[in-house]
Formats: structure tokens, sequence, C-alpha cells
């Protein structure tokens, strides 16, 4: 039997271009005529009706175009068709900012998907902060999904500037792309009531709208993130803001921030900030154990940077513990330093245990003062377990006066009060605690005596070898402890 072989040339589709190039140019064997705009297009129903399904199906048998000398496409522009029709005479497209809009609305409109896909292509390749909104707009409009989510991504990280530099841009963006911004958890730098003024804005200049729409949009709000004095000098002003769904919206905002001390266990999407929530922080301390800074830097584990909190601790702080519940940084306790001049150097330093609890809200970049604990500590540890704030152990120095502590305290943010839990077996200090399930891993540390007078904590005191388990368990609305010791080799 005979053998065969199947062999390709890709050199005869450039034949075949170049050939169907030159019979246009020279206007030969051309069969059909495109008019639009007062220009005319002599083409080849052949290679129409092979590239466009719009010409295939206007060809088709029971057509009357099938056999018409000229066809009138008023929907579309000369400039659009002629960059289409060069593009299915030669294979290449040709594309700039300005021309996009009428190319791909011509090739959307005669159903040229490869040159539609190039029209994405180049649409995404060309996105930037100057180019997002409308390009966002264009995407929305000829349904392209993947140019249209890259443009709502850039808006979504580039809206602090888009707000500064370009809300004409914002205010014209489609109701898509502000709705996929509006629903997202991370827009850096943006203030909700920047937001808020913005969504206002948009509904004005976009008017009439649909009251479900306009409900709909102004919802993706997180109006627990506003400020109190402006959520009551906004809302009125405005009548989007008076249907009884924005105005329970207001109501359980306003609720929110009336909670006080018990924010941080009451979280919901509203009240959640709209930014990356991986982020190491650094609290106190400094080069000098004397002079500790009051600045506190956070690093963003993305973009592997380093920044400055606007608002710095209230106080000079040293042998202090940090803690996050619900998105607030807990500020508990250490040495207060008090004296000295800048640097620490010049003047003579004093150094107090405090008992103050600081609390940071991130949404509106400050410190509040929470309820102090019971009792002074520095050199101490904090865990959380199940939004509850767990202080052990400590020192409490106060003039010549050093005391080791074996109290445990528990925070209570419902209440706002601290209140006391089961002590320790003896007294401890130094130590490192961390959460493990419903329970608290203490290690390591020292021992101390307490109500200690004139001697140092340190001296004469071995490390640690024990290892505490407290299981937290709670019964009747007390807050109980379970202690399990392990012993472990010194050596």
């Amino acid at each position: 039997m005979e053998s065969y072989s199947l062999l390709h040339s890709s050199y005869q589709s450039s034949v075949l271009f170049s050939g169907f190039g030159k019979l246009r140019s020279d206007r030969r064997l051309c069969d059909v005529v495109l008019e639009t705009g007062g220009m005319s297009f002599p083409c080849h129903r052949v290679l129409l009706a092979s590239s466009s399904q719009y010409f295939w199906c206007l060809f088709g048998e029971k057509m009357e175009e099938r056999i018409a000398a000229s066809i009138r496409l008023p929907a579309l522009t000369p400039a659009g068709l002629e960059t289409v029709l060069d593009f299915l005479y030669s294979g290449w497209l040709s594309l700039s900012a300005t021309s996009l809009p009428v190319v791909l609305e011509t090739a959307r409109y005669l159903q040229v998907d490869t040159a539609v896909s190039l029209c994405e292509r180049f649409l995404s390749d060309g996105l930037s902060l100057r180019t997002s909104c409308f390009y966002a707009n264009l995407a929305e409009h000829h349904f392209l999904p993947d140019a249209l989510a890259a443009a709502n991504q850039i808006i979504a990280m580039e809206m602090a500037t888009l707000l500064r530099e370009d809300r004409e841009g914002l205010l014209g963006l489609n109701v898509q792309s502000l709705t996929d911004v509006l629903d997202r958890d991370e827009l850096p730098g943006v203030k909700e009531v920047e937001l808020l003024k913005l969504v206002l804005d948009w509904l004005d200049a976009n008017q009439p709208l649909p009251l479900v729409r306009c409900n709909l949009l102004l919802s993706r709000l997180r109006f627990g993130l506003v400020a109190p004095s402006d959520i009551t000098t906004i809302s009125p002003a405005h009548t989007n803001m008076n249907t009884p769904l924005m105005r329970s919206k207001v109501t359980q905002a306003l609720e929110y921030h009336w909670l006080g001390s018990a924010r941080p266990i009451r979280q919901s999407r509203h009240s959640s900030l709209r930014a990356a929530a991986n982020h190491v922080l650094l609290v106190g301390g400094g080069p000098s154990t004397d002079w500790p800074q009051q600045q506190v830097l956070t690093f963003d584990l993305r973009d592997r940077k380093w920044s400055s909190l606007s608002a710095g601790l209230p106080r000079r702080l040293k042998n202090h513990c940090v803690c996050c519940v619900g998105g607030f940084l807990f500020v508990i306790g250490g040495e207060e330093v008090k004296g000295g001049a800048e640097g620490g150097e010049g003047k003579s330093v004093s150094m107090m245990t405090t008992n103050c609890v600081w609390r940071y809200d991130p949404r509106f970049a400050c410190w509040e003062e929470a309820d102090p604990m019971l009792e002074r500590r520095s050199q101490f540890s904090c865990c959380v377990v199940d939004h509850v704030i767990y202080t052990i152990g400590g020192t409490h120095t106060h003039s010549d006066t050093h005391s080791c502590l074996a109290s445990v305290e528990f925070y209570d943010m419902a209440a706002g009060h601290w209140r006391r839990g089961i002590s320790l077996p003896r007294p401890l200090y130094g130590h490192a605690s961390v959460t493990l399930g419903t329970g608290i891993l203490m290690s390591g540390g020292s021992h101390g005596n307490q109500d200690r007078t004139q001697v140092s904590i340190q001296e004469g005191n071995q490390g640690n070898c024990e290892v505490l388990f407290l299981n937290m368990v709670a019964r009747g609305g007390e807050n109980m402890a379970l202690y399990n010791a392990v012993l472990s080799d010194c050596e």
C-alpha cells in the first residue's frame, strides 16, 4: 500500500494574504463594495465571508445582500472599517490609544473575533493610571472580561491617586467597575469617607438611576469606617442616603461607634479595614535601652518595605506587651520612661511601671486610652484566646521596691474592665507565652519573690526550665484556668 505524507507550508498563508492584498489594491475581481460615511471600499465577498461571522450570515443563500453590488454599513466609521479590512487582507492590525475605540467597535460589530482578541491584548498591555478608567469603560462596553478585571485591579490599587488626579475619570466610570472596586477588601491609602463622597457625586453625575441600583451601590460602602461626625454631616444632605435601607446602614454604623471598648469584638465587613491583613509591627524600643522611641514601624510583607505610622506611641515604653484583636492594636503595661532630653541625654531619666493600656484604631489613625490593668506590670506576657486578652505574671518596680507577680488578668471588652484570673502557681517574669488552641503555653522566664526590697530581681536567679500550659475554660461566666507543668532538662 502506497504511503502518504502530510506537509504544511506556513509560507502559503503569506502568499494568500499577499495575493488578496494585490487584488484589492488593483481593484481586480472585487465583487462587493462596502459603504460608510461617504466612502467606498471594494472587497472580495469570499474573503469577507471566510473571515467574519457577520458577512458569513449576510451573504447566506436566503439574504438579498448575497448578490448585492454594494452594502451600506451606517453604524461603522470609515476609519474603523478601513483598519479592520486591512487586517482581513494582511493579518496586521494597526492600533493606537486613539483608534482603539473605533477599531474595537468595528471588529465587534463585524464579529471578527481575532481582531477583537488583539484589541483586548492591546488594551490590557496599555493599562496605566492614566488610562485605567477609560479602558475599563471600553472593556465593559464590549464585554472583555479579562481586560475589565485588569483595569478594575489598577483602579482599586491606585484609587487614592485617582481621587486626587482624575476625579472626572472616576465620575465617568461604568457602574460595574465602580461596584467591583467598592466590593474589594483592599484599597490602599483610601479613606472610606472619600469613597462615600465619590459615590454620592457619581450618583448625581449619572442620574437618573433606579432606586435599587443606588441602594446596591451605596450598600457596598463600609460606614463603620466613616467617623460619626462625617456620617451625621453628609447623610442628611443627600436624598440617596434617606432611603430606609441606607438609614438602617447609617444607624448600624453609629451603633458600632457607640460600642466603645467592645468595638474590637463586634467587627463585621462594614467595619473591617480595606487593607492588607499581614503586616509586621515594631512598637517601641530603639537603639537606646534608656530612651525608647515612640515611633511605630510597619513592614509590608508584599512590598517588603518599612513605613512609619502617622501616629506614634503616646508614651515612651519599654518591657511592654502588644497584641491585636479585631484589627485594633493594644499596647499594654511596661515601664514608662520620663525626663531626659531628646535621645535620653542631658537630664536624668526616670522609669516607672505602668498599668496603662493604649488601643490604636487604624481606621482613624488614633490612639485611645483603654481601662488600665488592675496591677502595674512589666516583663510580663500577654496572649489572646477567643478575643480575650490575658496578661500573665511580670514585675512591678516602684521607687526602690521590686515585686514579682503571679497574678493573671483578662480584659472583658464587652464590659470594658479588667478582671482577675486564676494566679500562676508561683511568681514569674521574663517568660514567653503563645496561644495554643484554647489555652496558653508558657516557657522560660525566671521565678522571683514578691515584695523584694532593694534587691535586683535578676540577682541570684537561675533560668526557669518549666513549661506551663494554661487551659482556659469558661464556666458560668467565670474564667477558670487549669495548669499543667512539664519539666524539661535544663542541660
